[in-house]
């Protein structure tokens, strides 16, 4: 029976069990909070690098071709590309004028082929932070990266507590919580979700351009309520009691969900727009249908502990 339904639970003792956790715990909490943290940077320079966020910085002034000297296979962890398996090369970068300069290049932007093959290149001004010889293309995922940029650094910040870390409570019902209760999921999903989707589908829409924009602030938003979620829930563990709410309001608000995403999808899927825009237009219909999917499940399960 779920708490809040039905039978209530037994008042809690007046004295909370002490906290037998020691030092063996508190070392590990540290270590797994550092190695995530690595973790994140290790993703943060990947995404940034690879959806080349960086290429598009600047004026763009001369233009030249670029010849590998040197290549070389890093992964699927290093401090050049992140994650990933990349080619990362050591290239000579020729100008109009004959002059020449060393420049590397990561994230496969050149490859073994550029050994013979001359890539072209770009060099753009980046008003008072130097300059950036980056090649000469589309940068197709620029705005996923500019996209991820906030909620991976705020990510790196509040980190991410591990549900299947032994913390050693002494009693069973904290454990639960605590390895149940660590984060929201399906609040984090869809704030991931909506950034991604968003940024994946900007500037490839016709009509509704500003819908991605709307879907990444608003993703953005929904991490931040999420995060905010788990910290508080970290701090405070999970409530001791659910809020009694109608099995009946569950219901009716989900099955409206699942109407109302149901009908979105098969809108965005009917419209002539590139793979990348429909998923942009897919991003809310999906939502919808994930919440409302959700909260049909649970008010179901609710209905069946009740009448046990």
């Amino acid at each position: 029976m779920l708490p809040g339904y039905g039978e209530p639970r037994p008042e809690p003792q007046q004295q909370a069990p002490p906290d037998t956790r020691g030092r063996g715990w508190r070392i590990t909490h540290i270590t797994s909070q550092i190695v995530i943290r690595i973790l994140i940077v290790a993703v943060f320079h990947t995404v940034m690098g690879a959806t080349g966020t960086e290429t598009v910085e600047g004026t763009l002034t001369k233009r030249g071709t670029a010849l590998a000297d040197h290549c070389e296979r890093v992964g699927p962890l290093s401090l050049d590309s992140g994650f990933g398996w990349w080619w990362s090369c050591d290239a000579t970068v020729t100008w109009p004028d004959g002059s020449t300069q060393e420049q590397p290049f990561k994230f496969s932007e050149l490859t073994p082929e550029n050994y013979t093959t001359p890539e072209p290149v770009v060099l753009r001004e980046k008003d008072n932070r130097g300059d950036n010889i980056v090649l000469d293309e589309t940068a197709e995922y620029a705005e996923l990266g500019w996209a991820l940029l906030i909620p991976l650094i705020f990510l790196f910040i509040v980190g991410v507590q591990v549900p299947g870390l032994p913390r050693g409570y002494p009693d069973r019902e904290q454990r639960r919580r605590e390895r149940l209760h660590v984060w929201p999921p399906a609040v984090l999903a869809a704030g991931w979700w909506l950034v991604i989707a968003g940024g994946l589908g900007h500037g490839h829409l016709t009509t509704l351009t500003f819908l991605p924009m709307i879907a990444i602030v608003i993703g953005h938003g929904v991490l931040a309520a999420g995060a905010s979620m788990a910290v508080t829930r970290r701090q405070n563990q999970y409530p001791d009691r659910e809020v009694p709410t109608s099995v009946g309001n569950r219901a009716r608000r989900a099955n409206a969900l699942l109407i109302l995403g149901t009908l979105g999808l098969l809108a965005a899927l009917s419209t002539d727009e590139t793979a990348r825009g429909t998923l942009a237009l897919t991003a809310f219909p999906l939502i919808a249908l994930g919440f409302g999917l959700r909260g049909h499940l649970v008010s179901t399960r609710i209905r069946r502990l009740n009448q046990a």
